[in-house]
């Protein structure tokens, strides 16, 4: 599955700019439209991935997907409705971009522009919504165990303690839990729980982001990341041809597209690695959780090889890179049968042995 961004911000904050700044290519706009909402997949950068099919030359080539979502408003909705409206929808988000304006005077309201100030505000509002799921649930179970249903006191237990945190105005990611209430809480897709990637939408004459102090602190506070760029500017440059693209990238002190920077910092941000299988076939790219066993990273390509995994045929990009070939690497000892407890590492290129 690839991986999902939701970008959300307050009105007239840019972040449709934003999503087509990382959409955008010199083909054109690369997005479709569902409903109210706009979906943009791209393709993650990697040279390593690249250098491996120069390689093996293969019939097809599949580097690893991110699934951006510029997320619309209800039909109907005024500017300001709650984010709480689009909580089932913003469930399915593996983690938001949340844009801010930091260009201009004033914001949406034509009051002065305080975008610290917006930034809580919209923090807010994923404890809120948070806050009404968890209520409904409440009553819910109650109504279930007056009728008799005593299997739930568990669950209600942990529903409560995520009650009072979000009573206090404090998001789920600040909650210490044990295995069993994490089991819970994924079930619940809350939004405060999810991690958020702060993006500070610039003016073009404010590049280096000066001024930005107060919304620094509040994302250290809550241990967000932040990423500042001009949306407009980015957006344009993601439609020019690659040379005309380095040329404006330079002048401008950067060094990549926007897209490449912020996948990069979203990968971090949720501790993503990547793994290659190759072949004549194919090379291709998956993405995982840092720390993910073999075994279970066999599972991405399908279940029968997880069932049935008897080890992990590994060699390190580099090696492979630097030997040429799969067997010149088995030749000089480079490759290395894992079982089913290692820890995949980023880079590694993995031969999947199983049983059916």
């Amino acid at each position: 599955m690839a991986l999902s961004l939701y970008v959300i911000g307050a009105p007239s904050s840019g972040k449709s700019t934003v999503f087509e700044a990382l959409t955008n290519t010199p083909a054109g706009p690369s997005f479709s439209t569902k409903g109210d909402h706009r979906l943009g997949s791209v393709k993650v950068p990697d040279e390593r991935l690249e250098n491996l099919r120069d390689m093996y030359q293969p019939k097809k080539f599949n580097p690893a997907e991110v699934n951006f979502v510029d997320v619309g408003l209800p039909p109907g909705a005024q500017d300001n409705r709650s984010l709480s409206e689009l909580t089932t929808f913003l469930g399915d988000a593996d983690a938001f971009l949340l844009v801010l304006q930091a260009f201009g005077e004033f914001d949406y309201r034509g009051e002065a522009l305080d975008s610290k100030t917006q930034l809580e505000a919209i923090l807010l509002e994923l404890i809120v919504a948070d806050l009404d799921k968890v209520e409904r649930r409440l009553e819910k179970i109650a109504q279930e165990q007056q009728r008799g249903n005593k299997g739930l006191d568990a669950e209600a237990a942990v529903v409560e303690k995520c009650k009072a945190m979000l009573e206090q105005e404090k998001p789920l990611s600040e909650m210490e839990f044990n295995e069993e209430e994490g089991k819970f809480l994924r079930g619940y897709q809350f939004l405060s729980f999810k991690p958020v990637l702060v993006v500070a939408n610039l003016d073009e004459d404010n590049l280096d982001g000066s001024g930005l102090e107060d919304i620094k602190s509040v994302c250290d506070h809550y241990g967000h990341e932040l990423m500042t760029f001009c949306a407009t500017l980015e957006s344009e440059i993601a439609q020019l041809d690659p040379e005309a693209q380095q040329e404006f990238l330079k002048d401008y002190g950067l060094t990549d597209p926007v897209r490449n920077r912020l996948i990069r910092t979203a990968y971090h941000l949720l501790n993503l690695v990547s793994f290659f299988t190759v072949g004549e076939d194919e090379v291709r790219a998956w993405t995982i959780n840092r720390g993910t066993s073999a075994q279970t990273a066999a599972g991405k390509i399908h279940s029968d090889i997880e069932r049935g995994f008897i080890r992990a045929e590994t060699i390190g990009y580099k090696d492979l890179l630097e030997q040429g070939s799969w067997s010149k690497c088995r030749d000089q000892a480079l490759m290395r049968l894992e079982g089913k407890t290692y820890e995949v590492a980023d880079g590694d290129v993995i031969n999947f042995r199983f049983n059916t």
